[in-house]
């Protein structure tokens, strides 16, 4: 295994571990102990914590070590409407939609529904149907921007997720996204993606509040 692909696989179990709540804010993480678990190398543990660093995920403490971060009220304000106007400005910018992608935002969106009863892996799926939808714009600047403020979302998306109404809206405003690229209505797919971030806005807040 390569290093690059032990400090993603490194990555995606730690953060895992947090959407769960499996390490809660606060909690000091013992990079020892985690390269024991993960069978890794401590240096690649640590290469991988500083990436969850960069998403949000973590924050280094006093003393060098990694502390999972708080949720923040703020944070979430101030990154929502900013990832609504770059996912929608990648769906308008996008080329046309070929059938093979069409076909993989819906095995995404399967996936999705699939983890229904995991609110995590429900987090990861969404994350991987939007990451499909907007890597095709070309526009590498936008997607430098968008993509660490995707990931850092996933901690606040993982509230929404767990719960069954709110995740069957997502898949089915996701599949009349896919209808609308499938037609090559671009203008209306984005308009959808911009509709989704707004609904589920004072769903996340409301959540937030009520773990504070």
């Amino acid at each position: 295994m390569g290093w690059h692909t032990a400090r993603a696989g490194a990555a995606e179990a730690i953060g895992r571990r947090v959407l769960r709540g499996d390490l809660p804010p606060g909690h000091d993480l013992d990079e020892a102990a985690l390269a024991a678990e993960l069978d890794l190398e401590p240096a690649i543990v640590r290469d991988a914590l500083c990436g969850l660093e960069r998403d949000g995920f973590v924050r280094t403490g006093a003393d060098g070590s990694f502390v999972v971060t708080a949720l923040d009220e703020s944070e979430l304000r101030e990154t929502y409407p900013i990832v609504l106007l770059l996912e929608g400005l990648a769906v308008r910018s996008s080329p046309r939609y070929t059938p093979d992608v069409i076909a993989r935002l819906r095995e995404r969106n399967a996936e999705l529904r699939a983890n229904a009863d995991d609110a995590a892996g429900a987090s990861w799926s969404d994350h991987g149907f939007h990451a499909e939808l907007t890597r095709h714009c070309g526009n590498e600047q936008l997607l430098a921007t968008l993509r660490p403020l995707k990931r850092m979302l996933l901690r606040y998306e993982v509230g929404y997720m767990g719960v069954r109404d709110r995740l069957e809206r997502s898949f089915a405003q996701h599949e009349a996204i896919i209808d609308a690229l499938e037609r090559d209505d671009r203008d209306a797919a984005a308009t959808l993606v911009e509709q989704n971030f707004r609904e589920a806005m004072p769903a996340l807040l409301d959540r937030l509040r009520a773990a504070s």
